[in-house]
């Protein structure tokens, strides 16, 4: 079976996307039945690529600097035609002609359930584009329970054709590490120990305006509580956020480089993830892989994901985040027990094991 991945998405910052589908190509690596497999990459990719994996081990097809819809549906067409693959695999969005099998991978559907939280033409295409790209898939993957019922809920003729691959955790995501090589990458980000410590795009439905006003609800209640540090990009006008936070104190270093988020990880007193809706919430699992203790929102998937491995609050509630701050920086006996269930819960996600399930979704 000869199958054709859609890695236009690596190398252009793209967050979890971009996360699965490096997790999944290092799950596929070690899998010699997958082979040959071919990806189809941008400019930008090439060099995150050939960091990560011996692309001879791959079929790479360069199609360039990477391009806005819909000249870039079209290119992956163009591709395909030249590989010849028996699948498509790809994330959200499919060409308009593909000319053989093909499955999506819907990480959520934010887009449908809150189209508030993106600019109007961004959510009107995605609503256009999955929706046509669910119906024409042979398989629709996705990587959580909750997810899979969004599509059902959005989406019921794919019902019966959607697959639950879940996501998995890197290897150098460890609670074993070098203290004096982690502060050294903290002094690159200018990151002063002890934080707290915030992951994500800077984005509506991270929630992290509420994590401000939680956080100076701590400050004023602890005067010695640690400092916030907020690690990642701005998306779709945050920049007020952003100037409400600087002068609150808090710390934005901006993206962190994948092979430093173990570090960051590992010296943060607790990552706090209050997100309002996600479809898996990696995040939270890699930080729980280092042995750090997890505040998260117990809405959406992350309840799922994280179990009674973290602990659970309110999003919508500033006092309840505010009270899990506390409980975590003041109690160290919490923290160790949070610390020893995450590392347990962590040991299930496992890109080896999200790769095969993939790989069975395709086959025969």
């Amino acid at each position: 079976m000869r199958v054709a991945l859609n890695a236009t998405e690596i190398g252009r910052q793209r967050g979890g996307n971009e996360s699965f589908l490096l997790g999944l190509l290092d799950g596929w690596r070690s899998l010699s039945v997958v082979e040959p497999l071919s990806l189809i990459a941008c400019a930008e990719g090439l060099q995150p690529l050939a960091t990560f994996f011996a692309l001879n081990r791959f079929h790479v097809v360069n199609t360039g600097p990477y391009r806005r819809w819909p000249s870039y549906l079209w290119q992956q067409t163009y591709a395909l035609r030249q590989i010849r693959p028996d699948w498509y695999l790809s994330t959200f969005l499919l060409p308009p002609w593909v000319p053989c099998r093909a499955a999506a991978i819907v990480h959520d559907v934010s887009f449908r359930a809150h189209p508030e939280y993106f600019p109007p033409t961004i959510a009107a295409y995605m609503r256009v584009l999955v929706g046509w790209a669910v119906r024409r898939a042979e398989v629709v993957l996705t990587i959580s329970d909750f997810t899979r019922r969004e599509i059902q809920r959005y989406y019921p003729f794919a019902a019966h054709k959607t697959v639950v691959v879940s996501c998995g955790v890197n290897s150098e995501f460890t609670a074993e590490g070098e203290a004096e090589t982690d502060r050294a990458v903290l002094r690159t980000y200018g990151i002063e120990s002890p934080y707290l410590l915030a992951v994500g795009n800077i984005h509506p439905r991270k929630n992290l305006a509420r994590l401000l006003e939680a956080y100076l609800a701590l400050s004023a209640a602890v005067p010695d509580a640690p400092n916030l540090v907020w690690a990642g990009v701005e998306r779709w006008g945050s920049t007020e956020l952003q100037q409400r936070a600087q002068a609150a104190g808090v710390h934005l270093p901006g993206r962190i480089a994948a092979e430093h988020l173990p570090a960051l990880y590992r010296q943060a007193v607790v990552l706090v993830y209050p997100s309002l809706y996600e479809g898996f919430g990696l995040p939270p699992v890699e930080a729980m892989a280092c042995g750090t203790p997890v505040i998260v929102s117990k809405t959406t998937s992350l309840s799922e994901v994280v179990g009674e491995a973290a602990l659970l609050i309110d999003p919508l509630e500033v006092n309840d985040l505010a009270v899990a701050l506390r409980q975590v920086v003041t109690d160290a006996a919490l923290r160790a027990q949070l610390r020893q269930r995450g590392l347990s819960r962590a040991r299930l996600y496992r890109w080896t094991a999200v790769a095969e399930r993939v790989w069975q979704a395709l086959s025969p």
